[in-house]
């Protein structure tokens, strides 16, 4: 097989790349987040696993990158470990009918892989009073005079993502999604709160970002209503499950997300940048339908 090269789709005015690339028996797509320094492999199952690592290896070291990960499935992990990655938590149900396990590889400022593997993350303790306490989403408040609308312009969404993506930590997770293709905005006190979503129809999930996190506690109500009403929208386009990837120093949104019923089930090290400061990541998960298993007779019929 002859070599090809990479062929870009590029992020608009974002600092990211998705790149295919195929040479020889590698065969691959990637993202080059360059704002946060990492990169996320889509693997196509092809090819020998040390020459992809040796491939991500020299690519972590021109550019610069902290970090390269993968999102697989179990038995893909154990190839993904046998060359140097680390396991660092799970997306449940991120495939539909199984989880997703997320590999990683973190690298020195020098670009050398870490030995040993991603090192462990300490996430620090929220305030004493402020740990989540699920609550009732049934019966989530609207903030006296806060208006809303949900938006799925994606012009009006693009230039959201311009505007308040990189104050947010906002980073693309899809193949060709640049910005979220659902929101919610609403208005409150003359300020905006936008919090988007990444859907994915073939899986039935989502990712959901609070685009303009909050900033003190007389917020939390106002996002914790964004959110439940953007969850809300999922469901009615039969979204299963939802997650998130937020900064593990950022206390009020993971209490916003504790509080919403959702769970930790991956601490990443390093996984995004914040002036120029690498910093770690919480994934929070939850299921919004518990959609039954198709019966085998229903199959066969």
């Amino acid at each position: 097989m002859s070599s090809q090269p990479a062929a870009r789709l590029l992020g608009g005015d974002e600092p990211v790349e998705e790149i295919y690339y195929r040479k020889g028996d590698i065969d691959f797509c990637f993202l080059l987040n360059r704002r946060h320094h990492n990169l996320r492999v889509f693997d196509y199952r092809v090819g020998n696993y040390q020459q992809k690592r040796d491939f991500f290896d020299r690519i972590a070291r021109a550019e610069g990158l902290r970090k390269v990960f993968t999102v697989v499935e179990k038995q893909d992990s154990k190839s993904w470990r046998s060359v140097g990655f680390s396991r660092e938590g799970a997306i449940p149900g991120y495939f539909r009918t199984a989880d997703a396990y997320i590999m990683s590889r973190v690298y020195t400022e020098d670009g050398e892989p870490i030995q040993g593997g991603a090192p462990k993350l300490t996430v620090p303790p929220l305030p004493t009073g402020k740990e989540p306490k699920e609550k009732d989403l049934k019966h989530t408040a609207k903030p006296r005079g806060l208006t809303f609308e949900v938006v799925s312009d994606i012009p009006r969404l693009q230039e959201m993502t311009r505007e308040v993506g990189a104050s947010g930590l906002y980073a693309p997770f899809r193949r060709g999604v640049f910005n979220p293709d659902i929101a919610v905005l609403a208005h409150l006190n003359k300020r905006d709160y936008w919090v988007g979503a990444e859907t994915d129809s073939s899986f039935g999930h989502a990712k959901v970002d609070m685009l303009t996190p909050p900033l003190k506690d007389t917020e939390i109500p106002v996002l914790e209503f964004c959110v439940k009403t953007l969850l809300d929208e999922l469901i009615k386009v039969d979204t299963a499950s939802v997650f998130t990837l937020c900064a593990a120093d950022w206390t009020l949104s993971n209490q916003i997300y504790g509080e919403l019923g959702f769970k930790v089930t991956a601490r990443l090290t390093d996984h995004i940048t914040r002036e120029d400061e690498f910093i770690g990541a919480q994934l929070w998960h939850r299921r919004l339908v518990h959609l039954p298993t198709p019966k085998l007779s229903s199959i066969l019929v």
